[in-house]
């Protein structure tokens, strides 16, 4: 029990600190600064544009059927006032132009951070259609601002409603339904943003499961970072220009902070895709250095004991670990022993040794990279441990890690530099 539960927190730690490092690297800090500024920009639009359509829609509809359905409900606070406002002085149509025309030019502006922000995130290279991508995160955005004002203006109106009740314990229950439900839905509401855009704005889509788990741990720590400004910023307690001010405050932080938690957690998703391949690069990086590993790197990445138990292999000496001609295109990493790399002679001896790997190489790598047959064999020249790279890891880890490729160029150059200098020797002879 305690040994999986140590493996449990290093594991847990291990995906923290890739996370945290990305978000760092990447200064996803000023992305969310600009989806922020993007999406409050948007907000007075959107709000001008919903008022526009609800006028026109009223303006439409006899004004005693309107205030004889909601009479009950908005006489309770004043609301036959601003409907009747709304009914016989409609917002023109220059309003309503303006509006779209400045949403649609904030909308853009909060669509561009976050695409910038997820290419980021991914390091992306593949072609977007940009059209898709802006029309969907465009509808959602849309959508969300919408649900926020509905909700507020449902919420208000059934409070209202509540209040007028004659009867308490029904106005409890009801309060109390209301007040769930108005803390129930904009919390979906955010995961269905969160989890749509980490599943399908980045061209490489991450797996459902990955992008849920993102978008979950994204809003519990937003609701949790709520409760806490609730509690130390608590503006029912001043005046009304201290606590419209206040209340301004408080939700510019939460935008912002709302913002860095889902970049933040967009790194987590990207962590969680590809956690293998990072942790080898890790790993092969502290086994390639000269010194040894100090701080976090020794207690978290020095031991790959994740990487043992998915990947490794034990060859005894002598023993083939590919034949030239083998499909398989996985990479190939030497943890422990010696391995010799060769061309068969026809007869099926040995024959010709071309290089011998040693620890903390890598071999292999080039029927993935060519996507062709094993062009030589491999054997264990003594008792070894392999990890067994799948093409697909390989590739994540190449990514991953910049100085990777430039080392596995060096050694591909190393080792066509030998082969050369064989075949000279064997031609002077």
């Amino acid at each position: 029990m305690s040994v999986s539960l140590g493996r449990g927190i290093k594991s847990f730690s291990q995906r923290a600190v890739f996370s945290f490092e990305q978000f760092s690297r990447h200064e996803m800090a000023n992305h969310a600064a600009a989806g922020a500024y993007a999406f409050l920009l948007s907000a007075i639009p959107a709000v001008l544009v919903i008022l526009f359509v609800s006028s026109r829609i009223l303006g439409a509809m006899d004004p005693e059927m309107i205030f004889g359905a909601l009479a009950p409900f908005i006489d309770a606070f004043g609301g036959r006032d601003a409907i009747e406002d709304i009914v016989s002085k409609p917002l023109a149509g220059f309003a309503g132009a303006f509006g779209v025309i400045n949403l649609l030019w904030a909308a853009r502006l909060f669509i561009v951070s976050m695409q910038r922000g997820m290419r980021i995130v991914y390091s992306d290279t593949i072609k977007a259609n940009p059209v898709r991508e802006n029309v969907l995160t465009f509808a959602v955005e849309i959508i969300l601002i919408m649900a926020v004002v509905l909700i507020i203006s449902a919420s208000q109106v059934a409070r209202a409603a509540i209040e007028a009740m004659q009867w308490k314990p029904m106005a409890r229950f009801l309060g109390l339904a209301v007040k769930s439900g108005v803390h129930a839905i904009p919390f979906l509401s955010l995961w269905a943003f969160v989890f749509l855009t980490y599943k399908n704005v980045p061209p490489a889509k991450p797996r459902g499961v990955n992008a849920a788990i993102g978008s979950a741990f994204c809003i519990v720590s937003y609701e949790i970072l709520g409760l806490a400004l609730g509690l130390t910023l608590n503006t029912a307690r001043y005046g009304l220009l201290y606590g419209i001010l206040g209340n301004l405050i408080v939700g510019l932080i939460k935008v912002y902070f709302f913002f860095w938690l889902y970049f933040f957690f967009a790194e987590v998703c990207h962590t969680l895709e590809n956690f293998d391949a990072m942790l080898f690069a890790r790993f092969h990086r502290i086994a390639l250095s000269d010194k040894p590993a100090k701080g976090l790197d020794r207690s978290l990445f020095s031991n790959p004991i994740r990487l043992i138990r998915r990947y490794a292999r034990e060859y005894r000496a002598g023993e083939v670990i590919f034949e030239r001609g083998d499909e398989d295109r996985s990479a190939l990493y030497l943890y422990e022993g010696s391995v010799e790399i060769g061309i068969p002679a026809a007869d099926g001896t040995p024959g010709t040794v071309l290089s011998t790997v040693d620890e903390g190489e890598l071999f292999g790598e080039m029927a993935g990279l060519l996507e062709e047959p094993r062009s030589a064999r491999a054997v264990a020249r003594t008792d070894c441990t392999v990890f067994v790279l799948p093409p697909e890891m390989f590739e994540r880890f190449l990514a991953q890690d910049a100085g990777a490729s430039r080392r596995l160029v060096e050694l591909m150059a190393a080792r066509l530099k030998a082969n050369n200098e064989r075949v000279a020797k064997a031609g002077d002879l």
